[in-house]
């Protein structure tokens, strides 16, 4: 009988425990879950705001269908907060503060940009705050160490650089090519990722060019590409300096191959480009083509146009970077659905831990695969696209490298 009442007591006190470290944790009751994103939803690269507008619908339709049932058995509706830090890092730690200590959000959740995330890396490790499915490639989000409260989503640039490698090794094998690309951590792990790409192989790089977000034009950057003689023209940076590039590839009578990174590949961009300029413009994808007559049937992508009639969100339905926050925000409800406790920490292990989870747009025979301490890289995979001036047409097969990222 005291053994009895001992294990009683025991169990109780174990069970108080647990609930007072449940209750420790902000933004989350047995019915909610109090999320927050930034992007930058004015300035020059505002486009790229659209992410944080495609999670919310996602979210959105979540909430209308009753919520997630997440692994702890509750169903909770989540509340997203989004913030404007226009693409500039001292504000984005201003806003992460405001949203941790302010709002009380239980994580952030698909935070857009490079130097942005790295910014409030520190600060997401310090206070312990999950960083999860940030909108970045850079090899950094995939290293535990380096990262111990975040991880990525997209590929990493030095997959997508590898990928690109791989095409002109198997169909130009003597491309010169030359490389536009923005002056952060993107455009240097890109750079380096395709330098070591073609090691051994006849794929030259001629000339490489950056530029900042803040260059009114590109157009000193093109004439010094176009005059190394390349007939390759990779474009790895986002924004307005995309289409530019691609509108001076094609009229200023150059006219090389042309690659632009999935970040700068929306329809939207290449219609700033003009359409007849972005024929033959190849880039490689993980999302499903979103109004290709091909997936008109597809499930994902019939749930996806529902609930953007349903929702009616300021984005154009056809907005990639749009789609790619309604995939983040899915990764992050299979992310909840799996959560065996309300904490922190659980959301890392659940994120740390997925196996060939299938999202509604991602591309079919790509899916999210994690292993905690050995590989953090969620999607590892890419089909490689061509522009025919309307849409984009499918190239080849899948090309996979799960769970063998390129390193730098």
């Amino acid at each position: 009988m005291r053994a009895t009442l001992a294990r009683l007591v025991t169990a109780t006190f174990a069970v108080a425990i647990a609930t007072t470290a449940h209750a420790q944790a902000p933004g989350i009751t047995d019915t909610t879950i109090k999320l927050g994103t930034q992007a930058p939803m004015s300035g020059v690269v505002a486009m790229i705001g659209m992410v944080a507008e495609g999670q919310k619908l996602k979210f959105d339709a979540i909430n209308a269908a009753g919520g997630v049932k997440m692994g702890d058995g509750k169903t909770r509706k989540v509340e997203l907060v989004i913030m404007d830090d226009a693409n500039e890092p001292p504000r984005t730690v201003t806003n992460a503060r405001r949203m941790a200590e302010q709002n009380k959000v239980f994580a952030f959740v698909g935070a857009v940009g490079t130097p942005q995330n790295q910014a409030i890396k520190a600060y997401t490790a310090q206070n312990k705050i999950p960083n999860i499915f940030i909108y970045s490639g850079i090899y950094e989000w995939g290293d535990e160490k380096q990262n111990p409260w975040g991880i990525g989503m997209v590929p990493s640039f030095t997959t997508e650089a590898a990928i690109y490698a791989k095409y002109l090794q198997d169909n130009k094998p003597d491309a010169k090519v030359a490389m536009l690309y923005i002056n952060t951590d993107f455009g240097q792990n890109f750079l380096d990722g395709f330098k070591e790409a073609i090691k051994g192989s006849k794929v030259t790089l001629a000339a490489a060019q950056s530029n900042a977000n803040t260059d009114p034009t590109v157009d000193t950057q093109l004439t010094n590409l176009k005059a190394s003689g390349a007939d390759t023209l990779i474009i790895a940076t986002a924004g307005k300096a995309a289409a530019q590039a691609i509108r001076f590839a094609a009229e200023s009578g150059w006219k090389p191959t042309v690659f632009v990174t999935y970040a700068a590949s929306s329809v939207i961009s290449l219609k700033a480009a003009g359409l007849e300029n972005s024929k033959g413009v190849l880039t490689g994808q993980f999302v499903k083509p979103v109004g290709a007559p091909a997936f008109a049937n597809d499930p994902g992508v019939k749930q996806y146009v529902a609930d953007y009639e349903q929702f009616k969100p300021r984005f154009d339905r056809h907005d990639s970077l749009a789609q790619m926050g309604y995939l983040i925000a899915d990764g992050v409800v299979k992310v909840l659905e799996k959560m065996k406790a309300p904490t922190r920490e659980a959301m890392m292990e659940s994120a740390r831990n997925m196996s060939k989870v299938e999202l509604g747009l991602l591309y079919p025979g790509i899916t999210m695969t994690t292993k905690a301490g050995a590989d953090n890289f969620p999607i590892e995979a890419m089909q490689l696209f061509q522009f025919n001036g309307e849409a984009y047409a499918p190239v080849g097969k899948v090309i996979d490298y799960e769970g063998k990222t390129p390193k730098l």
